[in-house]
């Protein structure tokens, strides 16, 4: 098993024997506090070679720069190489082999760029996953990873089903760390890959996201490093069970929910089943049906003290307690899933269309809170479109489902001109690819909460009434039985449901 990270600044440091001496040294560090010293070592470095390089006399920073890159490659570090070698510690604490590259050196400053080209796509095809790194520009990825994206769309194959994950660097809090995520999350993914954001500690968000306004500044910014190691930890911890799920075989079909939440005339529902009929899709996977635009289902107030009570993964926990609310009636099956497909029907025309999407995603934050109920469920969107549609709706649901600690799939779209499907082969392909993969990834999951206590706690983050429930003792005894009834219901599962984990 092997993560390679990807640094994509123009600033990289680290190239050529550099980048596996930075690997060495990142294999060396035992605990966290070493690791912020390595760091904030590296940085002033980095700020000596600038000083160096010309910065103490005023040089323009293209002459600067032109030194810099003459440089040996073999100390300091980048902002963004920062980052990345913490997130690098992370996947490494997991027992994950880990590798570093520059863009710059393959697509820069390599003089045969098709050498260059060939020699990154290889070191690719032999790693199990990609963390990318890199700086904001205007709330979006570098022109480096642009490149690198371009050449893997010439050669998909060599990413297909291989996890994803990235940082961002930006020069202030809120400078464009999440768009940039966002957006770059969305190439990966439809290209092939799969993603994951960061982990459970650092409430499960998009990915790294690092504050860096001077060089070698990084190192400074103690919450942008924990997300770079939550995001470390959490590729770390897919590829493991990504690895061992492929020694695994599920006894019976992957548990499909298809959530359709809005919808005109049942064109999405119609349009769906037809499709998983005519191509005997049913005889890949267990499909469980909820057509929702007309159901009842209360908004969410968004309570401080969220869930309502504590208990076991099958009792409905929301405040809202409404015998006519959805959530209220449809709690276990949602629980009893495997993956879930979740979107609907999408047009311009909304005069005739029912929608409870905005509702529906709301109220699934009980479930976040719940200890991530949902936690390394395979998700994609599931979208019926018209061509002329603006609604952007697989992102949507990209952006609000990974954030409860899911694996995600790239969108499965069915578009439509004129009420007929024009992509209906694609369609098919990319849906049994989801299939199968949801039953390689459920076999894996059943083996890794059967085996140990795994603690999956929400960090409530910001709010004060939860935090300071949390940490009352009873409360602190009841997640813990949560958390063994969990393992119970997993070690049932695991002897049922799954082969070759003996």
């Amino acid at each position: 098993m092997k993560v390679l990270g990807i640094s994509g600044s123009l600033r990289n440091l680290r190239f050529g024997k550099g980048s596996d001496l930075l690997v060495s040294e990142i294999k060396k560090i035992a605990t966290k506090d070493n690791l912020l010293e390595y760091l904030k070592e590296q940085g002033n470095l980095c700020l000596s070679l600038f000083i160096e390089s010309g910065r103490k006399m005023g040089k323009p920073f293209n002459q600067l720069y032109e030194k810099l890159k003459k440089t040996g490659g073999n100390y300091g570090l980048s902002n963004s190489e920062i980052a990345l070698a913490t997130g690098l510690w992370g996947v490494n604490q997991n027992g994950v082999d880990i590798e570093h590259v520059s863009l710059t050196e393959f697509l820069e400053r390599n003089q045969n760029k098709t050498v260059g080209r060939e020699q990154i796509l290889q070191r690719v095809q032999e790693a199990d996953g990609i963390l990318v790194s890199g700086p904001v520009y205007f709330g979006d990825r570098s022109s480096l990873i642009y490149d690198f994206l371009r050449l893997l769309k010439l050669e998909p194959q060599i990413v297909k089903n291989k996890v994803y994950a990235g940082i961002a660097v930006g020069a202030k809090r809120n400078g464009g760390q999440e768009t940039t995520l966002i957006y770059q999350m969305m190439d990966f993914i439809n290209i092939g890959m799969i993603a994951v954001g960061n982990d459970l500690n650092t409430t499960a968000q998009y990915g790294g996201t690092g504050v860096a306004g001077d060089v070698g500044t990084m190192a400074n910014d103690s919450i942008g490093l924990e997300t770079a190691i939550g995001t470390g930890n959490r590729i770390g911890d897919v590829v493991n069970l990504i690895s061992t799920a492929g020694k695994l075989h599920l006894k019976d079909k992957p548990r499909i929910g298809v959530f359709i939440l809005q919808d005109c005339e049942e064109t999405a529902l119609r349009k769906i089943k037809n499709v998983v009929e005519k191509y005997e899709i049913f005889n890949k996977a267990d499909f469980k049906f909820f057509h929702l635009p007309k159901e009842k289902i209360n908004r969410c107030i968004a309570c401080d003290n969220c869930p309502a009570f504590i208990d076991d993964d099958e009792v409905y926990n929301c405040i809202n307690q409404r015998k006519d609310d959805l959530f209220k009636k449809i709690h276990k099956e949602i629980i009893g899933l495997d993956g879930i497909l979740l979107g609907g029907y999408s047009t311009n025309d909304f005069t005739k269309i029912y929608s409870v999407y905005q509702t529906f995603i709301e109220r699934t934050r009980y479930l976040r809170r719940s200890d991530y109920q949902f936690s390394n469920l395979l998700v994609a969107p599931l979208v019926v479109e018209e061509v002329t549609s603006r609604e952007n709706l697989s992102i949507r649901i990209i952006t609000s489902m990974i954030r409860h600690h899911t694996i995600m799939f790239r969108p499965l779209v069915l578009q439509l001109k004129d009420g007929q499907e024009i992509t209906e082969n694609l369609f098919v392909a990319d849906l049994c690819s989801y299939i199968e993969l949801a039953g390689s990834i459920t076999a894996g999951r059943i083996l890794k909460y059967a085996s140990k206590l795994v603690k999956k706690t929400y960090n409530p983050y910001g709010y004060t009434l939860r935090s300071s429930r949390d940490m009352e003792q009873s409360t602190i005894e009841k997640k813990q039985k949560v958390m063994e009834n969990r393992k119970h219901r997993f070690e049932a599962m695991l002897e049922k449901r799954v082969e070759g984990h003996q």
